[in-house]
């Protein structure tokens, strides 16, 4: 197999295949496709807070080049934070179009959290703010086209996460936004906003542009075409973590919800996209868990990851790995090649254990279960007797795939303390529809990386995890009241230099 050297390099320089700054946290993601390449804007928190809850503290924007998502050019800061006299203390996410003066214009959200001068009744207000830039590396801020809500439809302190995009209906430019109707309530008055434009400069705030009036908020709005669909991406915390997509036949809807409404769980967040070709990837962060614990509560920012994006004949989308996963692992760096294993038990669990498990490597196999099973799955990170590890569970009577680990929680001195009441990670599940199955049978594969496990299912769905335990290196399959076949066992380790021509 022959790979670019430059992108080994730049991979070398990561160091991971889900990438973090040595410097920083990446937060949200700010996607743009330019010349073949996608540069991913992102908020960079140093996580320099006067406390530890007091994440995204100042960040700046910084700039990320990639063709596939994982071989990465790290540009480090193009968009500094302002002074403590400006309103952009903290530059948080926006977007990047180009516009017809042949610049790149920049949105983003100016906040500051510390000058009353920016601030209402103690709460620091929102507001959008403007640079421009020839190259995409060099960005000069117009602080005068700073502007904030028109109060007369929106609240002053949600007003963030613009993009814009050229509406070719209408042939003016459209800002969506994180936004808020005037004197909404906290629990679901959350909205998309809008405003127009038809030189980049000059802002008219409109009524909302989706407001389903269910939602704190819609943070980190996109919009794109694929085939003869729109859809709404963004991403909320109320209901819970997670990001959500809709569907429409046009810009003005109806924003229809499928079944499904989201690309991964818990740690995929604040997703954004752009589109190459006819390849487009979902961008978003892996959140950290406090004291890099198993059993610490989730930090905002972490790790950068990304998905690729594909439509089925119904319009709905699904999710698969991005191509640069491939280029990591290849037919060389297989380290295991198991034949074929079944495991049976009609009256509990049974497992098959196999050797070492790298901290980094991709686990590929084949599942078909019984149609009697109650569950079955990969167990990942496990001592010899599969009594403490991870595990990547299927169930097919709750239509679902969850992540559990074992133990659940730190345990006290007695035996019931072991939080049984919750059957798997918190919001770390995904619907999954089993009688679309043929043959029930199922192909996963699962991208390890240190503290991530990711595990993909049909080229079409996604489930994300943080797993800070590397000491246990043992891995295999398992299976609850009934029986597997599990064929085309492999593991790819990651590849080493001399790999590469």
């Amino acid at each position: 197999m022959s790979i670019n050297k430059e992108k080994y390099e730049m991979r070398l320089n990561m160091g991971q295949i889900f990438y973090r700054p040595k410097d920083g946290w990446v937060g949200d993601t700010i996607p743009f496709a330019h010349d073949g390449k996608f540069y991913i804007f992102y908020l960079h928190d140093e996580r320099k807070g006067k406390t530890q809850d007091e994440y995204g503290y100042r960040t700046s924007w910084n700039l990320l080049i990639t063709e596939d998502g994982v071989n990465i050019k790290d540009c480090g800061i193009v968009l500094p934070v302002g002074e403590y006299e400006d309103a952009d203390y903290a530059c948080y996410t926006g977007s990047v179009i180009e516009g017809n003066d042949g610049k790149f214009h920049m949105f983003y959200t100016a906040q500051n959290n510390y000058n009353p001068k920016y601030h209402r009744d103690g709460r620091p207000l929102q507001y959008v703010a403007h640079a421009v830039s020839e190259d995409l590396m060099h960005w000069e801020k117009l602080p005068e086209l700073t502007f904030g809500a028109d109060e007369s439809i929106y609240e002053p302190f949600d007003w963030r996460d613009p993009y814009v995009f050229f509406n070719e209906e209408e042939k003016c430019f459209d800002m969506l936004l994180a936004a808020r109707l005037k004197g909404a309530s906290e629990k679901n008055g959350g909205c998309v906003g809008l405003c127009r434009s038809y030189d980049l400069v000059n802002w008219k705030a409109m009524s909302p542009f989706y407001n389903p009036k269910y939602y704190m908020t819609h943070e980190c709005p996109d919009l794109f075409k694929m085939g003869n669909k729109w859809y709404l991406i963004y991403s909320t915390f109320s209901e819970k973590f997670v990001t959500h997509y809709r569907m429409a036949d046009s810009l003005n809807g109806p924003w229809v919800a499928p079944i499904e409404d989201t690309f991964d769980g818990r740690a995929f967040y604040a997703a954004k996209t752009a589109q190459i070709g006819e390849k487009r990837v979902a961008f978003a962060w892996v959140p950290t868990k406090r004291g890099d614990s198993d059993f610490g509560r989730y930090e905002w920012g972490g790790d950068f990851i990304a998905h690729e994006i594909n439509q089925k004949e119904n319009g709905k989308l699904i999710v698969k790995p991005v191509s640069g996963i491939f280029d990591v692992f290849d037919n060389e760096t297989k380290s295991v090649d198991i034949n074929p294993i079944e495991i049976q038990n009609n009256e509990g669990e049974a497992f098959y254990v196999i050797g070492e498990m790298k901290s980094t490597c991709m686990i590929e196999a084949k599942i078909e279960y019984d149609s009697n099973t109650r569950a079955f799955g990969v167990g990942l990170r496990q001592d010899k007797t599969f009594s403490n590890g991870y595990y990547l569970r299927f169930e097919p009577f709750y239509n679902r795939v969850v992540a559990d680990m074992w133990p659940r929680c730190i345990q006290g001195v007695n035996q019931w303390y072991v939080d049984g009441d919750k059957p798997f990670m918190v919001e770390l599940e995904r619907p999954f529809d089993y009688r679309s199955l043929e043959n029930n049978k199922v192909d996963i594969r699962v991208i390890a990386d240190d503290t991530i496990l990711c595990l993909y299912v049909n080229n079409s769905m996604a489930l994300t995890m943080r797993a800070y335990n590397n000491e246990r290196p043992f891995w295999g399959f398992f299976v609850n009241d009934g029986s597997i076949k599990v064929s085309d066992i492999c593991m790819y380790n990651i590849c080493k230099g001399e790999n590469y021509v």
